[in-house]
């Protein structure tokens, strides 16, 4: 399930150029302000540093954005007088409160800035078939495919090659099959449910038939990159659209929860594309 929030900045409309982290902890505050039990379950309770199976959207504008600098110096974006951005969840109830409580507070405040509500609105679930091409949302959505090696964190690019480390396409498949686990461990009801969808076969996740390919942007670009730092991390993100081959479940999972890693922090929400 998909919601689409409107927007309109009350001030000068200035954010960090790197304000995922900000937008996840105001999305975090006007749950925690209704519904604080579902707001600490998952940000501190027993999801903590686990898939928490929602997905966000950064902001967009119209006007587009255009640079701007913060008072510190630090690079900036001031947004134009209509905003946009959407919110997403495999978790019916989640989605419902997080839209509850942003109708409540009429509004998020985004280190300072504040953003007036101005609708909300449930997003058209699409029609899925076997193969889907699906595009990062948005101005400034992103993909993001990472792994850890060595204790250590890295992000992997459509034209890394590296034998030893899987490619974009095997993170993004694997990464699906995890969605998948976690909610069968978090969600059973949701889960049976979704893999009734087709007569699938709950016990054999690892064995689904899934299969990505990353297409180009255009004739001359393969995809496009960002460099966004959260807190002390510098996360690589690309952007390009993602055919994906599944069974239904699949594609539910990828509306409703993200293509890609990192999908809570702001990462990974993605529309239809063109087939």
């Amino acid at each position: 399930m998909q919601i689409e929030l409107k927007l309109s900045p009350s001030g000068s409309g200035v954010l960090a150029y790197d304000h995922h982290h900000e937008l996840s902890a105001a999305i975090y505050h006007s749950l925690s302000q209704s519904f604080p039990v579902m707001a600490h379950e998952l940000h501190d309770g027993c999801h903590k540093s686990r898939m928490k199976l929602f997905v966000f959207s950064p902001l967009s504008s119209e006007p587009k954005p255009v640079p701007a600098t913060l008072p510190n110096g630090a690079a900036a974006i001031c947004m134009g007088e209509r905003v946009w951005m959407r919110f997403a969840s495999i978790w019916p109830e989640l989605v419902f409160n997080v839209a509850e409580a942003l109708q409540k507070a009429k509004m998020i405040s985004i280190r300072g800035q504040t953003f007036s509500l101005t609708s909300l609105n449930m997003v058209p679930t699409p029609e899925f078939q076997p193969t889907m091409t699906y595009r990062p949302f948005g101005q400034a959505g992103n993909i993001v495919c990472r792994y850890g090696k060595d204790g250590k964190t890295f992000f992997q690019l459509p034209d890394d090659s590296e034998k030893s480390v899987p490619s974009c396409c095997e993170l993004i498949v694997g990464n699906l099959r995890h969605k998948l686990l976690r909610m069968r461990e978090v969600r059973p009801d949701l889960f049976a449910n979704l893999v009734s969808i087709g007569g699938l076969d709950a016990d054999a996740i690892m064995s689904m038939p899934i299969t990505a390919a990353i297409l180009p942007v255009t004739a001359t670009q393969s995809f496009k990159t960002k460099l966004i730092r959260i807190k002390d991390l510098n996360v690589r993100g690309f952007r390009a659209p993602v055919r994906i081959s599944a069974p239904e479940a699949v594609h539910r999972i990828i509306w409703s929860a993200g293509l890609g890693s990192m999908n809570s922090q702001g990462f990974g929400l993605v529309e239809k594309g063109r087939d």
